[in-house]
């Protein structure tokens, strides 16, 4: 059997390195997307025309299995602070970039009988607080975009998932971002990519189409 191909969109030295590691470790080509990076595929995924070029430009003789879509913009502002430009590109770069991946990705996962969709989403997807408005409400968008696709796709053989995870992911950017972050208190990525993993790969007759993730620690 061919090698198949996973796009990872919004790819980044955290979450999207560990995801990469692990789905070549069971044997998939990996495509991590990112506007920058080293090692990355560059692309603006919040453009349809450039999200085209991308899908186009897959392997032909390694059929796409499926796409983690990890793109975000983490804003925190008070709200009547943030601008309209502003609140504008945050849904972009969390909203629209997920529309115009799924755009591409379903038609090509049909043709071929399936694959799975994996959209991370985050605390800010079932709750908002202050200073997210921007963030969350691209996020609460995210999630029902997900459930839109699921009811609309499963008969087709794609399996659609939202993750909450609820709770810092474990990195430098986090540790830069969050002066008071704690690694015993936050998820590790390697962690992370093994449910993924688990996500990616199960049977039909128990798909999971939304998960909720938290480390141990901040469980309550």
């Amino acid at each position: 059997m061919s090698e198949k191909t996973i796009v990872i969109a919004g790819s980044s030295n955290g979450l999207g390195q560990a995801l990469q590691a692990r789905f070549e470790a069971g044997g998939y080509h990996v495509v991590p997307v990112s506007r920058q990076g080293k090692g990355h595929v560059h692309a603006d995924l919040s453009d349809a025309h450039a999200t085209v070029a991308l899908f186009d430009a897959l392997d032909p003789t390694k059929p796409l299995a499926g796409v983690i879509h990890n793109a975000m913009q983490f804003h925190r502002e008070a709200f009547l602070d943030t601008s309209p430009e502003v609140f504008e590109q945050v849904w972009r770069s969390m909203t629209l970039t997920a529309v115009n991946v799924a755009q591409q990705a379903i038609p090509r996962l049909r043709a071929q009988g399936g694959g799975c969709l994996i959209f991370s989403g985050a605390s800010g997807s079932v709750r908002a607080g202050p200073l997210f408005s921007a963030f969350s409400s691209a996020k609460f968008a995210l999630r029902g975009l997900t459930q839109a696709l699921t009811r609309e796709h499963t008969a087709g053989g794609i399996h659609v998932v939202h993750t909450v995870l609820d709770g810092l992911i474990w990195s430098d950017k986090t540790q830069q971002r969050f002066t008071g972050a704690q690694e015993p208190r936050s998820m590790k990525p390697s962690d992370l990519a093994e449910v993924y993993w688990q996500l990616f790969h199960q049977p039909q007759s128990t798909w999971t189409h939304e998960l909720d993730l938290r480390p141990m620690a901040a469980a309550v």
